[in-house]
């Protein structure tokens, strides 16, 4: 496993929020990308999703969802999407999750948490998870953001 040092940036960034199901998130990114494509709007890059507060007694949690776009939007005050113009991060540590049978959780999340400590970095949680569409199936490049240190 190679973990990588790496800002990170997207543009034009459409997001939602819902509290599920841990296993239906990718039907809420489905949602949210007909949505885009209903409007007239496309996809410019990789779905991204955050899992925070998770509740293993219900097997829920509350899921962030963001995917890039083409363009700027207006957006009228709502309280479902949210436009964010630049998603940015100046320092982060990034690993692959290339087997989704394993738990990223245990294999991922613990590996990154592991080897900031070995260099006294603090990481900011949730984890960002950029999921990539590769040869008919995915991996997931974790994206875990290092606290600016004062």
């Amino acid at each position: 496993m190679k973990i990588k040092r790496n800002p990170l940036i997207f543009h034009n960034v459409l997001s939602i929020k819902v509290i599920c199901k841990t296993n239906e998130w990718v039907n809420h990114a489905r949602e949210l990308r007909n949505s885009i494509i209903k409007n007239g709007l496309y996809v410019t890059g990789p779905v991204i999703y955050t899992v925070e507060d998770v509740d293993k007694e219900n097997n829920t949690a509350k899921v962030g969802i963001y995917v890039p776009i083409n363009t700027e939007i207006d957006l009228e005050p709502n309280n479902k999407y949210v436009f964010i113009e630049e998603m940015k991060f100046e320092d982060g540590l990034i690993l692959r999750h290339a087997d989704l049978d394993d738990d990223i959780e245990t294999v991922t999340y613990d590996t990154l948490r592991a080897a900031a400590g070995n260099y006294n970095l603090k990481l900011v949680e949730p984890f960002y998870n950029i999921y990539l569409d590769v040869f008919g199936g995915g991996v997931i490049d974790v994206y875990a953001p290092i606290e600016k240190s004062m």
